[in-house]
């Protein structure tokens, strides 16, 4: 797959300089890429991609996919030392460090989690699994349910200072929406 950007409207003609076979590819495609309908592209660089920023690069995901029926949330690593870029029919949480992948794991896997969220899945609907179903549920209430909430601030917050990490505040959204 290729990802032109790194940030949503990121200039993507610099293409032509850094990876000149990637740009002749997207030339020699360019009539299939720019018949794209969706409004998003409207406005937007030539070969623009959408969903994209820091977390689709984070080497470690929790991810979950919106159309299946049942909460089976995967963890996401890595290939080949580079991080593995999801498409759109899944909601993901990024996270920079395995440990941290297997702790909200750990939470989504839990009883307490996976009821109160079964409890909110509608099966009838072609993608039962949306982001706004799993921003309803703070990861933050699982952790302390779960005594661990230590264990959920120090991955959210600098242990030391109290200070807020560049994640803090993240958690109350379960999932990130690509």
């Amino acid at each position: 797959m290729i990802v032109t950007q790194k940030q949503i409207g990121e200039n993507t003609a610099l293409l032509a300089d850094t990876v000149p076979k990637t740009w002749r590819y997207l030339l020699d495609h360019a009539d299939r890429l720019g018949a794209r309908g969706s409004v998003i592209y409207r406005g937007k660089p030539r070969f623009s991609v959408f969903g994209v920023g820091a977390y689709t690069f984070a080497p470690w995901k929790v991810a979950i996919s919106g159309f299946y029926k049942s909460l089976n949330f995967m963890k996401v690593g890595p290939m080949d030392n580079k991080p593995v870029v999801l498409d759109d029919t899944l909601y993901f949480l990024p996270c920079q460090e395995e440990t941290e992948a297997d702790f909200i794991m750990a939470l989504v896997r839990s009883p307490a989690f996976t009821e109160l969220l079964g409890a909110m899945v509608f099966n009838d609907e072609k993608r039962p699994i949306t982001a706004e179903l799993l921003k309803r549920v703070s990861l933050e209430r699982v952790a302390d349910k779960l005594g661990k909430i230590e264990e959920y601030h120090a991955f959210t917050q600098t242990a030391a200072t109290g200070a807020p990490s560049p994640q803090a505040g993240r958690r109350s959204v379960v999932i990130a929406d690509h």
